[in-house]
């Protein structure tokens, strides 16, 4: 029975897809102008940040999405590193909606290579090379900087999004953990819990795809205050906990 709902919704799922991608392309004319003025430096990152919110609520809002924030009043007050769990693109987009204040993105530096994408992260966000130790290093000076500066940091501590088994985990890397601890910034816990299913990433291009509801589920801030870097496993170990108890 299952197959059979499979295979009867699958071109639909696809139709969502192709629809989304549509979307994303089109709100770019505008929108990238804008960004390309205000992303020249990094002096109108708040201005960014609100131009960014209303990109992201008009993305949604066009392909049907309607975010539901649970337990938004757990935010402490910035700065904070934003720890996530990773099953779709979407989870970027929602960000932008679920946390109210201006905040950068760590995220993988192939974004940059990206033509329509890039523009959006491009003097801004804080991408990471993974796979060149020195840059990888210069990224997390980068962010301290920026939690010094009082903005809040947004970490997906997998990495990456999960090539299988979505939407269980994968482990954590240590990267956003020794940041919160080195500036003894909180760490903020969310579950995103309904993103994979909406707009799926996975290789089968007929996955999860359709309009609906992308809960976001907030969970109360963990404190790195006196923590040292003996405590890191500790913390990874007690965000992963809590984001995976949304999930099961």
């Amino acid at each position: 029975m299952k197959k059979l709902v499979y295979y009867i919704g699958a071109p639909f799922r696809l139709l969502y897809k192709i629809y989304f991608v549509l979307v994303f392309a089109v709100l770019a004319i505008p929108f990238y102008p804008i960004f390309f003025y205000l992303l020249r430096t990094d002096k109108k990152i708040h201005t960014a940040f609100k131009v960014k919110r209303i990109w992201a609520w008009l993305l949604l809002f066009l392909t049907g999405i309607k975010v539901k924030k649970i337990n938004k009043h757990l935010l402490p007050k910035p700065p904070y590193v934003i720890c996530a769990n990773h099953a779709s693109y979407l989870d970027i987009v929602i960000m932008f909606i679920a946390i109210p204040e201006t905040f950068l993105f760590l995220g993988k530096a192939e974004l940059l290579k990206w033509p329509i994408v890039r523009i959006f992260f491009r003097n801004m966000d804080i991408p990471v090379d993974r796979t060149n130790s020195v840059k990888a290093r210069k990224s997390i000076e980068l962010t301290k900087q920026a939690i010094q500066k009082g903005y809040s940091v947004a970490i997906f501590p997998e990495g990456l999004i999960p090539s299988e088994n979505i939407p269980k985990m994968m482990p954590f890397k240590k990267g956003a953990f020794v940041l919160a601890v080195s500036q003894e910034a909180p760490i903020v816990p969310i579950t995103f819990t309904t993103n994979w299913k909406l707009f799926s990433t996975e290789v089968d291009p007929f996955g999860g795809g359709r309009p609906g509801i992308a809960k976001v589920v907030f969970h109360p801030a963990i404190n790195t205050i006196n923590k040292t870097d003996k405590d890191i496993p500790e913390l990874i170990q007690a965000t992963f906990d809590v984001i995976d108890s949304k999930l099961k």
